[in-house]
């Protein structure tokens, strides 16, 4: 009888791909380090990133931008405390001595918290101020977001081999003899309208950008923002950001997006890596969600109180459209690795 699990033999695969096997250490250390910064902080140490600290927190959407360190300190560290104690338990034989909807609760919520409640919009920000080589808003209070975002999908990483352990599946495909030689075919068809619906959902704030950069007052009577020599760069940069993923977006459901066109040299006609298309894809597809989920709020309070008019629209309109663009590629990207995972290389199933 063949093993039902065999990525601990796998040892000529690169370290990536054992990602089953050192999630939980990665789990453990991460939360061992943020609970020593929570207790830090508690004890009087300088760098609190939320609250009062954070000037910033509420025009960037922030919902920690209330959390003091009386309250935050000792949260992060019990939270950092008990992860460290849950990611051990997930390894350790003595660890099933517990329900497992235990510790695959701890493990979501803190995925979940640490990608989507932690950050703000600054993160989108600064990735594309990357763009243009604009790094003054980039401080401690981004890169402790950031990490957190690591953490977070550490965490998710952790609790998806820990149930994939517990089903007696592949730590890698999560494949088992139940669902051995399932097909894929349907996932062809709810991903392909996925990828379209992302496509659509990322042209709104890149048509309102470019029509900014052409000098068109498309959504706005502010004459600084529309034709401004100083900012055509910016406004076409940002809006070929959006529309130019949203074509890439096309790449998960195109041959161009599985095997490397001519114009790629020497790469042409080559198998594109799933992972070279799924880790960029997955990072926007949180990162597009997480500007999505804390701006769609305020835009909409704004849209209630009568702030948002036919003269300011164009700023802030375009990104109620975020949130499902975010949701739905994330979506996109799990059809486009269904259809792509093919025979998998560590337990042999197809």
């Amino acid at each position: 009888m063949e093993p039902k699990i065999n990525i601990n033999n796998s040892t000529h695969f690169s370290w990536l791909s054992r990602w089953p096997q050192w999630t939980r250490y990665a789990a453990a250390l991460w939360s061992l380090l943020y609970g020593l910064l929570g207790l830090y902080w508690l004890l009087g140490g300088n760098g609190f990133p939320f609250g009062k600290n954070d000037s910033r927190a509420e025009m960037m959407g922030s919902f920690l931008s209330n959390l003091n360190v009386d309250a935050g300190g000792p949260v992060i560290a019990i939270a950092g405390l008990i992860g460290t104690v849950v990611a051990i338990a997930m390894i350790m034989p003595w660890g099933s001595r517990f329900p497992r909807a235990i510790f695959l609760s701890f493990a979501w919520i803190m995925s979940v918290t640490l990608i989507f409640i932690v950050p703000d919009s600054r993160i989108v920000q600064n990735f594309a101020y990357l763009f243009l080589l604009h790094f003054d808003l980039l401080d401690w209070r981004v890169i402790n977001q950031v990490f957190c975002i690591v953490g977070g999908f550490i965490w998710g990483a952790s609790a998806i081999a820990y149930f994939r352990l517990t089903q007696n599946a592949c730590g890698n495909c999560g494949r088992n003899d139940a669902t051995e030689g399932s097909s894929a075919k349907a996932t062809a068809k709810w991903g392909k309208w996925f990828t379209y619906l992302a496509v659509i959902m990322a042209l709104p704030y890149g048509i309102v950008r470019w029509a900014w950069a052409l000098g068109i007052p498309l959504g706005t009577n502010d004459s600084s923002m529309v034709g401004n020599e100083d900012n055509v760069i910016v406004e076409a940069i940002l809006g070929g950001l959006c529309i130019g993923g949203g074509i890439l977006t096309l790449g998960l459901i195109q041959r161009w997006g599985v095997i490397f066109p001519r114009w790629c040299f020497f790469l042409a006609g080559k198998q594109i890596p799933i992972w070279f298309v799924m880790v960029p894809a997955m990072l926007m597809s949180a990162i597009i969600t997480i500007t999505g989920l804390k701006l769609s709020p305020q835009i909409i309070f704004m849209m209630v109180n009568g702030s948002i008019t036919n003269e300011n629209w164009g700023q802030f309109v375009p990104f109620l459209f975020w949130l499902p663009w975010g949701i739905s590629l994330g979506i996109a990207i799990l059809a486009y690795y269904l259809k792509r995972r093919g025979r998998c290389k560590h337990c042999g199933k197809l």
